[in-house]
């Protein structure tokens, strides 16, 4: 499988919902698997904590040698810039990922990472 795509209500069991969910994913991403399962889990964890309670929409990605995580909800977003609180969330997300970044579109933040996956 190449994509996942997911809504989960933002609540404590969105981080363990939203892992759950890309298992069908774990043999097209290999030896990258628990590093993608982890970024996915510390976005929606950061989603739930900070965003909005509307829900969160994760698509994972699998393409070219490329995986990319987006995670979306409608909170009010961040300055990547800031100083973060005491959460190590961003910072794992920072040493996992080759690159990762957000984008605002008014009603609906979202953040993004992208992780290479050696291709089979």
């Amino acid at each position: 499988m190449n994509e996942v795509t997911v809504k989960v209500d933002s609540s404590v069991h969105a981080p363990s919902l939203s892992r759950s969910r890309l298992a069908p994913m774990k043999p097209t991403l290999g030896a990258r698997y628990d590093d993608v399962v982890l970024v996915v889990s510390e976005l929606v964890s950061n989603s739930v904590r900070h965003g909005s309670s509307e829900g969160i929409d994760i698509k994972v990605t699998n393409r070219n040698g490329s995986v990319r995580v987006e995670v979306t909800d409608d909170g009010p977003g961040f300055d990547a810039n800031a100083p973060r609180g005491e959460g190590l969330g961003l910072t794992i997300v920072e040493r996992l990922a080759d690159r990762w970044g957000m984008q605002d579109a008014g009603q609906k933040f979202t953040v993004w990472a992208e992780l290479s996956v050696e291709m089979a």
